[in-house]
């Protein structure tokens, strides 16, 4: 009976987790584009901006170039170095992709609609390409009856799934917190903003389990506030975008 049940835990785990990395983006997408024209693109150009600064560029960088000096492998034996570094490597290289795709791949798409699923392109390829394929091979395996063989228990797989949820809740927060910069003007300082945020976020990750023998609950703790608050931040200087305060940015006005 508690196999059985270990089981049906599992499956349900891992169905959530499928349903955050895929059905969360694409239903938000769904829900983005029946309201407003051009969120489609935006949702796409939130794809590109994650697969390019992320897969193309920073990743490969950081695998198979950087190991090749002597300095970096040093820098991997302080944790609050290495932290920072990555942290902040992460936010220059996504933030300033976001506001690359925003400003010059969606001239004139200055709806809140645009900045939400633009975070939810990003954020979602993220989960689906890192995270949901396993959820996909792991449910896959447990129908199959192989569930003992899947690397993970059922502990591991909801933290996964509620990490992925918390890591798209910052994504849609922090691109909106860029779209906002650029609609208002005030680029400079939403796009470091977006930054110092994902380098909190991201260092953390490496510094709280090894500087503070944080374990993977707190972590999980700490990115699920991180990301709550993002978005919480992006959604509240957003909410003047469509409402007729400030710049009217649905004219495309910069």
């Amino acid at each position: 009976m508690g196999n059985e049940k270990g089981i049906i835990m599992m499956i349900v785990g891992l169905i959530f987790g499928v349903i955050v990395c895929y059905v969360v983006p694409i239903g938000g997408l769904v829900l983005c584009v029946r309201r407003k024209k051009g969120a489609g693109k935006a949702f796409f150009v939130g794809v590109m901006a994650f697969v390019i600064s992320q897969l193309v560029i920073r990743i490969p960088i950081l695998q198979f170039v950087l190991p090749q000096f002597a300095w970096f492998t040093i820098l991997q034996m302080r944790p609050w170095a290495y932290g920072v570094f990555l942290g902040l490597s992460a936010g220059i290289f996504e933030e300033t992709a976001r506001w690359v795709g925003i400003r010059f791949f969606l001239k004139g798409k200055r709806s809140v609609e645009h900045g939400l699923a633009f975070g939810l392109g990003h954020g979602g390829i993220e989960a689906m390409v890192f995270v949901g394929l396993n959820f996909i091979v792991g449910l896959g395996m447990v129908i199959a009856g192989q569930g003992a063989l899947f690397p993970a228990g059922v502990k591991e797989i909801f933290l996964a799934g509620g990490e992925r949820l918390y890591a798209i809740a910052f994504h849609v927060g922090a691109s909106l917190l860029v779209f906002y910069g650029i609609c208002m003007g005030k680029t400079v300082r939403y796009l470091l903003g977006a930054i110092a945020l994902h380098t909190l976020l991201d260092a953390a990750i490496i510094i709280l389990p090894s500087i503070f023998g944080v374990g993977q609950m707190g972590i999980w703790i700490y990115g699920a506030l991180g990301g709550v608050l993002t978005l919480a931040a992006g959604i509240w200087v957003c909410r003047r975008l469509d409402s007729g305060k400030g710049v009217n940015c649905s004219s495309g006005t910069m």
